[in-house]
């Protein structure tokens, strides 16, 4: 008999992005981005912006892609 035969594919159950992920996401890059943008700020003593929050965005963004991409990929729990 097939376990799956009725059932309805659950969104969890699918692979994708759900609110979970990019709260995860946000969770993790958010106060990355703000830790290294304070930093270069403290670094350059506040002038040129770009330089202070270029920085900051680059590595926030490469944090919130590696989870983003960490959650969709995920692995098989069956």
């Amino acid at each position: 008999m097939d376990e799956t035969a009725g059932s309805t594919p659950d969104a969890r159950g699918e692979r994708g992005l759900d609110r979970t992920a990019l709260g995860y996401a946000l969770l993790f890059s958010v106060p990355v981005w703000i830790g290294v943008t304070v930093m270069m700020l403290k670094v350059t003593g506040g002038r040129p912006l770009a330089l202070v929050v270029a920085p900051g965005l680059v590595v926030g963004g490469g944090v919130f892609a590696l989870v983003v991409l960490a959650a969709r990929g995920g692995y098989d729990t069956r």
